[in-house]
């Protein structure tokens, strides 16, 4: 048997805890506060900078993000706003238009009436002074035309 087995078997222990143990813990607490101290809290602080820097930027892009939409929003019922204001204009303007084409025809409509109608007077009455200057002369031609066709005078 080795050696080493004799010693676990007769119930003697694998570590002596003598002097050089506490020396051995001293250097590993010292160990452990001085990496802790100069290499772990430094990463850890840079790690939780990262952290929050890109937690940072994903809530003010998140908050950039809600504002865009309520602009995008308000762009978008302004923009309904001006249609509807402008298809209001479009609509009073043609209806302006078609009124003033209404007045426009009826006022032309009563000036050709008006023209027509004086036209008719004025022929009425030139047939009128036509007829009585051809009741004066009808006998005189009546008397003519007998004369030529009969060859008499009357």
């Amino acid at each position: 048997m080795s050696p080493h087995l004799l010693a676990i078997s007769s119930g003697g222990a694998l570590v002596d805890l003598d002097g050089t143990f506490f020396i051995q813990l001293g250097l590993f607490l010292f160990m452990f506060v001085f990496l802790y101290l100069a290499l772990f809290r430094p990463a850890i602080r840079l790690i939780e900078a990262r952290r929050e820097a890109t937690d940072g930027t994903k809530e003010r892009a998140i908050a950039m993000r809600k504002e865009a939409e309520g602009f995008s929003d308000e762009v978008d019922r302004q923009i309904l706003d001006i249609k509807s204001a402008a298809i209001l204009e479009r609509d009073r303007m043609i209806e302006q238009a078609r009124r003033r084409d209404r007045d426009q025809m009826a006022a032309a409509r009563e000036k050709s009436q008006n023209a027509t109608q004086a036209a008719r007077e004025q022929m009425k009455r030139d047939g009128e002074i036509v007829r009585k200057e051809l009741e004066a002369e009808v006998e005189t031609l009546a008397t003519g035309v007998a004369t030529r066709i009969l060859g008499q005078s009357f």
